[in-house]
């Protein structure tokens, strides 16, 4: 916008001085013609083809004289556009310096309330808001420390070893057994109170897949695998991998908040996840 005027007000410039110097031509004593020249021409008594040069020498010297302007306006043009140019793009980056500091903020806060209390006292407080009791709630913490032992140590003996399954195995043991104890109504409530998923959220669906011709699309909810509860792709490949491949099983999903069926054979269903990649 100040471009817009900057300019406007330079072409008003030029227009004025322009119509000064063509009026400065009809007047009978034009200001950038040389005394000698303008009383040549108009001297009714100087002999024609001397009156025609006198005149042509004026034009010619007020031609130089509006070309020496025009030069002048397309310099100051261009130091206003460059100056306009520069205050523009000093305002766009403090602009963008707002932006991202407001990003930044908003990813803090973000972080700050997904993250919530991580102290012991904290954590209890959310287990209670999800619903536990106090008591639970205590017991969940203290049972979480124990657990997180036994993996560690189950995954020092597997190193020692070189069992790689059993490695693999350690490291999902301390979420499986607590899972195993609290139940699936409890670890919902434990997974809601820690912000994390509590079922499988799809993704791009792959065409020609198992997924697609089942009827499931982006952005469904995937809760139940064959009448289990999934709560992550990690419970839903085990899932897939049970039984017979191929036999026809259930998947309950949850699709714009409506709970529905459909029916897919055992094995990979097709999915992307944002995150995880393929399923």
């Amino acid at each position: 916008m100040k471009k817009v005027y900057a300019v406007a007000a330079v072409s008003l410039a030029a227009g004025i001085a322009a119509a000064a110097i063509v009026l400065s031509a009809t007047e009978p004593e034009p200001l950038r013609v040389a005394n000698d020249i303008a009383s040549t021409y108009f001297d009714q008594s100087a002999a024609t083809d001397e009156r025609i040069r006198a005149l042509e020498v004026a034009v010619d010297e007020e031609r130089q004289a509006r070309q020496l302007l025009e030069d002048e306006l397309l310099v100051l043009i261009a130091e206003i556009e460059r100056l306009s140019e520069a205050s523009e793009a000093s305002e766009a980056s403090e602009d963008v310096q707002m932006v991202r500091l407001i990003d930044e903020s908003r990813a803090a806060e973000f972080f700050r309330q997904s993250r919530g209390d991580r102290s012991d006292e904290g954590r209890a407080n959310a287990l209670v808001e999800a619903g536990f009791t106090l008591a639970r709630a205590e017991w969940i913490l203290q049972r979480e420390s124990e657990l997180l032992v036994d993996s560690l140590q189950a995954r020092f003996d597997a190193q020692r070893t070189g069992d790689m399954q059993a490695m693999f195995a350690a490291g999902n043991l301390a979420e499986s057994t607590l899972r195993e104890e609290l139940g699936d109504a409890q670890y919902e409530q434990y997974l809601l109170a820690n912000n994390r998923p509590t079922s499988v959220d799809v993704g791009r669906v792959l065409a020609s897949s198992p997924g697609q011709r089942a009827g499931l699309q982006s952005g469904d909810q995937i809760v139940s695998y064959d009448g289990q509860r999934v709560f992550s792709y990690t419970d839903l490949n085990n899932q897939t991998f049970s039984g017979e491949p191929g036999q026809p099983v259930v998947v309950e999903i949850v699709r714009d908040g409506i709970p529905m069926q459909i029916v897919m054979p055992r094995g990979p269903i097709g999915v992307e996840s944002r995150r995880f990649g393929r399923r």
